[in-house]
């Protein structure tokens, strides 16, 4: 990326602008004209047709639309968005959301915006809202459904250009910070905090990024552990991060972050963020019962969280603004990093001249490209669109090195999702029933590995990704599902909540309120799972069968029968030799009909590229700080090895810390300090 310098000669700079503005000026004139005897023309061949036609008689009028209200519907992000549109005879009127299933918060911004930006430019060439990008494309795909039962030209409107915007603005700040997720907000928050002028870059219409998702993050000795009685060893956490980066983590980084963890907490908390203290397995991750309790989970959700880090941002004096993403970083004339270049939602340029600049973009999960060129075609994208790699590329070009770009969080298994839409109940029973450690195997119809990983969603991710295309096949028989029609998911396999119920626990993720006692309950209840396992097959996501030999030739497994005879007789021993899983899971494959369920690798986003140092700066090869630049959260190398790491609230932890301890740094550095 070329380095946009900021020119000292104030009136060499005036005069070359004064002059691109004058051609501009004139070529906007000719171009006016041409429009405007473009649609002179236009007028005169519509005015020849209808006197021709003795005009139209439908009742569409001269934009061809039929007079009234209609309404239409398209897949969005979890089901159906439903639209209602009015029409005048010339223009569309209002549209209007009437009814959806879409994540409150997420999908708010594009709700609201998306219907506003079709009436005000009589268009459906409109961006998707960042962040809510399904939503935006239901609410346009619905609309314009309506359009051609109006009468309307759909197809004319998805191509009608949007005016170009070549103003620019200036901005001065002590802190930038590029990024409103958790990392960002938290930089931001502290920053504003110590007296600082800050401005928060965010890409999305509102708030966004993987912190919206996540549940928890992690401390060692906050007040509510203390009070619990549940403080961890601060040992442990080192090593957890040490061990699980296989020795790769920066461990002066690591040591850092560990130490501001419960002050991060107590924080958070005095800024509006409710935390819950979690014991460990609070989630479906099974796998990690008994370790020590980190997990200080959203009580209110995370997109309520970070809304509510943006409010306390604002009272501190700070500017939020979203649909506004940084682009490039501004350098002085001694080449130093002085701020950053952003676009506003109409096109405006926006530079904010700054002191400070912290990159907190997410990573690059949502960019197919840089995806592609670090894992292979194999991994896919992450759930968070927006974070496309801007900060790194932004870093990189101010001399960052590159750290960590090879570190993902991968995490399980996830189904074709157009085809999932084709379930009419969704994938949720499915996926009760089958992440189980039933029998996986790869796309030859080869086992790969202990099942009970089912429980450890990290670990399931790693192991699939490595697999050839990174699908898993999930194999079972009807005397599963006899068994937990009988008897229910929780005797069949294990009581994942058993320790939690009757605790009243709850928590917030993914913008949904989980209750661990209705949980438990839902898995020890005895249920019919048949009707899911028809759906998926319908939907093209599983494939049922008499025998095992009728599924390997329909998927071409040219082993699938020996691992299933292999399997089988293991099951019959209560021994598994080949993995070692516990022979409670051991359940034999040979009660047809079968099914073979298909799965790919859930990716979540990345978690690195930039290396930085323990204060949070970016820094060159020879570990040499890049003058005014911080990098935080998911754009910041030096905490993982190959995968994140196996304990509740290791990510979402690092992303609040390192967004505080740069924000309080920046916000030094800012003032001189």
């Amino acid at each position: 990326m070329r380095k946009r310098t900021l020119c000292c000669m104030a009136l060499a700079a005036a005069v070359a602008l004064g002059g691109c503005q004058s051609g501009t000026q004139q070529a906007g004139q000719t171009q006016a004209a041409a429009e405007t005897e473009t649609e002179r023309v236009s007028q005169s061949e519509t005015s020849q047709q209808e006197e021709t036609s003795g005009g139209q008689e439908d009742g569409s009028g001269a934009a061809g639309y039929k007079e009234g209200v209609y309404t239409a519907q398209a897949k969005g992000n979890n089901g159906d968005v439903k639209v209602e549109v009015e029409f005048s005879p010339d223009a569309i009127v209002k549209v209007t959301v009437t009814d959806h299933q879409e994540t409150p918060g997420l999908s708010d911004p594009a709700i609201e915006k998306i219907p506003q930006r079709i009436v005000d430019g009589q268009t459906l060439n409109v961006d998707a809202v960042s962040g809510a990008t399904n939503t935006s494309n239901a609410i346009l795909e619905a609309v314009a459904d309506c359009v051609t039962q109006a009468g309307g030209d759909a197809e004319g409107l998805k191509a009608k250009e949007a005016q170009s915007n070549t103003a620019v603005e200036e901005m001065d700040a002590d802190v930038v910070v590029v990024g409103g997720g958790a990392s960002g907000s938290g930089a931001a928050l502290a920053a504003a905090g110590k007296g600082a002028k800050v401005v928060l870059l965010e890409k999305a219409a509102g708030v966004s990024g993987a912190g919206t998702m996540a549940g928890v993050m992690f401390a060692d000795h906050s007040s509510l552990q203390k009070e619990a009685g549940k403080e961890v060893d601060t040992q442990w956490l080192y090593d957890q991060y040490i061990t699980d980066s296989n020795y790769n983590a920066n461990a002066a980084l690591v040591t850092k972050v560990i130490s501001e963890s419960s002050a991060t907490v107590e924080w958070l908390m005095e800024n509006g963020v409710r935390l819950t203290l979690l014991d460990a397995g609070y989630g479906a991750q099974y796998n990690h019962k008994g370790m020590p309790t980190t997990a200080h989970g959203y009580a209110d959700g995370g997109s309520a969280a970070i809304q509510t880090l943006h409010q306390r941002i604002e009272e501190l004096g700070g500017q939020v603004l979203y649909e506004t993403p940084g682009e490039e970083l501004l350098f002085d004339a001694q080449g130093k990093v002085a701020g950053v270049a952003a676009r506003k939602a109409d096109g405006t340029t926006l530079n904010i001249h700054a002191k400070s600049v912290i990159l907190a973009t997410g990573g690059f999960g949502g960019n197919k490209e840089m995806m592609e060129e670090y894992f292979g075609e194999k991994a896919g994208t992450g759930l968070v669109g927006t974070a496309t790699g801007d900060g790194l590329k932004m870093a990189w070009s101010a001399g960052a090195a590159e750290h960590g770009s090879h570190v993902a969080q991968w995490f399980g298994m996830k189904y074709d999702g157009a085809k999932s839409k084709e379930m009419p109940n969704g994938t949720g029973r499915l996926t009760e029933l089958v992440r189980n450690p039933l029998l996986f195997v790869d796309k030859y119809g080869n086992r790969f590995g202990n099942e009970e990983e089912a429980y450890e969603s990290a670990a399931l991710g790693t192991m699939m990704y490595n697999l050839p295309d990174a699908k898993m096949y999930i194999v079972l028989d009807q005397g599963i599902v006899d068994d937990v029609a009988e008897k229910g998911l929780a005797d069949v396999f294990v009581d994942r909540w058993a320790h939690f119920y009757g605790q009243g626990v709850s928590y917030v993720e993914n913008g949904k309120t989980v209750d661990l006692d209705a949980s438990t309950e839902n898995l020890r209840t005895p249920r019919d799972y048949t009707e899911a396992l028809e759906e998926a097959v319908a939907a093209g996501l599983a494939y049922k069968a008499d025998s095992i030999e009728e599924l390997e030739q329909t998927l071409g497994m040219d082993h699938l029968t020996e691992t299933v005879n292999t399997y089988n007789q293991l099951c019959a021993d209560q021994n598994d030799t080949q993995y070692h899983k516990d022979a409670h899971f051991l359940y034999a494959v040979d009660e047809g009909p079968y099914y073979v369920v298909e799965t790919a690798l859930r990716c979540l986003g990345t978690l690195g590229g930039v290396k930085i140092n323990e204060q949070m700066q970016a820094v060159d090869e020879a570990n040499k700080p890049i003058d005014n630049l911080y990098v935080v959260g998911a754009d910041a190398g030096g905490m993982y090895g190959n995968s994140y790491v196996m304990f509740e609230g290791g990510t979402l932890g690092f992303a609040y810390i390192s967004g505080r301890v740069a924000g309080e740094n920046a916000a030094d550095h800012a003032a001189g300090q």
